[in-house]
């Protein structure tokens, strides 16, 4: 069972704060730790995390701007939870940061800064915003098949659509995480007393569930069972389409509660990546995620694969191949910079990877070897998907962005 860790020193980094949502998330970086830099002051634990790295923006200066240009006495009763504020429109949506890009189908669906989704029904040509229930920033997008999907954020949101990502429904935020948790805990987990009030007491002050937390990845099957993951150790688990919720912390081997950053279907199997070059599998008969190691000690951000082949990548350029099912894992020499961000699989077995230094590589032997790629529109790269065998749709800090490979 987990026990309480000792607290380690994390390094705040104020972060990009939307213009709706200044004054929640200010307070939360200064009462509730929210929107940490997970970041540890380790050798390789230096970058920031995915979600945290689309343009620093400090506090102090928006609160001296709001003094500058708003009257001395400001109504509370006129500030909206940007919980519940539906998204605008935007002109030239496209353009916004953007952390996460996804197939539904044909179509192609993007999440970003401010509850930003767009979806484009022409490989990536022209983009239409959806309509959005929240105005918090997403990092994760995941569908399960052709009209089905999940989107996930900062507020510890949720989101549903089923109509291939024109619209979303909110169905869990941070607000009621806490109490599911607790609810699971003291009467629903099944375990016993002390083992129970073990890990609540763990989760409750590490992971500390609330609309301060943000899951950081999202997965579904097609019968509606499916995971939401995040810092801390955050894991929970559906198995009516999101429609209920309940921790997962029994089915883990994550005592440490370890950051998870990402989770991933590859040949059938269900991984998980996170702290510590972790990487979970999931049995596919206890339905429990084992922990495997790569040899490194810094953080993974994501993980792709396909074909026999895994590939786990993260912090200061590391990756990690795997050719049985992630039991062992060897390092794969690349020329990237900084942390690389994101992965996908190509057709006939290609894999490209982008980092968050703007850079772009792709390898076309199972991502034994990686080869960069020219980019044209340089800008902070946060997820990539395959659109054809030559052609890349790329989204980061500047938006999308269509990338041809030789």
């Amino acid at each position: 069972m987990p026990t309480i860790r000792e607290q380690r020193k994390l390094v705040w980094r104020p972060v990009h704060v939307p213009n709706h949502d200044q004054d929640r998330n200010c307070n939360s970086l200064n009462k509730n730790n929210s929107r940490l830099d997970l970041a540890e002051k380790e050798s390789d634990k230096g970058a920031l995390m995915p979600s945290l790295i689309l343009m620093k923006k400090s506090c102090a200066l928006l609160l001296g701007a709001a003094l500058l240009t708003s009257p001395f006495v400001v109504n509370a009763g006129s500030f909206i939870d940007p919980l519940d504020q539906p998204v605008a429109g935007v002109r030239q949506a496209d353009k916004k940061p953007m952390r996460d890009i996804a197939k539904a189908g044909k179509r192609l669906v993007a999440v970003g800064d401010n509850g930003i989704i767009i979806f484009s029904d022409d490989q990536g040509l022209n983009w239409t915003q959806a309509s959005v229930p929240v105005g918090v920033d997403l990092n994760a997008v995941f569908f399960a098949d052709d009209q089905r999907g999940w989107a996930v954020g900062h507020g510890a949101v949720i989101l549903r659509s089923t109509d291939a990502g024109a619209s979303w429904t909110k169905q869990l935020d941070g607000r009621g995480l806490e109490a599911i948790i607790v609810e699971y805990f003291k009467g629903n987990s099944g375990l016993d007393e002390q083992s129970a009030s073990s890990y609540l007491s763990a989760i409750l002050n590490m992971t500390r569930p609330g609309p301060a937390q943000f899951f950081m990845g999202v997965w579904f099957d097609s019968a509606g069972n499916g995971f939401a993951v995040g810092p801390f150790g955050l894991i929970m688990a559906s198995r009516d389409g999101g429609e209920t919720w309940q921790p997962w912390n029994t089915q883990i081997d994550n005592n440490d509660l370890l950051h998870l950053t990402s989770i991933r279907e590859v040949d059938g199997a269900l991984f998980i990546t996170g702290e510590r070059g972790r990487v979970w599998r999931q049995d596919s008969r206890t339905k429990r995620f084992v922990a495997s190691e790569t040899g490194y000690e810094g953080t993974l951000f994501g993980l792709t694969g396909g074909s026999g082949n895994l590939l786990a990548y993260g912090l200061r350029g590391h990756v990690f191949r795997s050719v049985n099912g992630g039991h062992s894992w060897s390092a794969v020499t690349s020329d990237f910079k900084g942390s690389v961000t994101a992965g996908a699989a190509l057709e006939r077995g290609g894999f490209v990877l982008v980092s968050q230094s703007a850079q772009a590589a792709i390898s076309s032997n199972g991502g034994a070897t990686f080869r960069p790629l020219a980019v044209k529109s340089a800008t902070l790269f946060t997820g990539v998907i395959g659109l054809t065998a030559n052609r890349l749709a790329l989204v980061g800090l500047n938006g999308v962005t269509i990338m041809d490979t030789p």
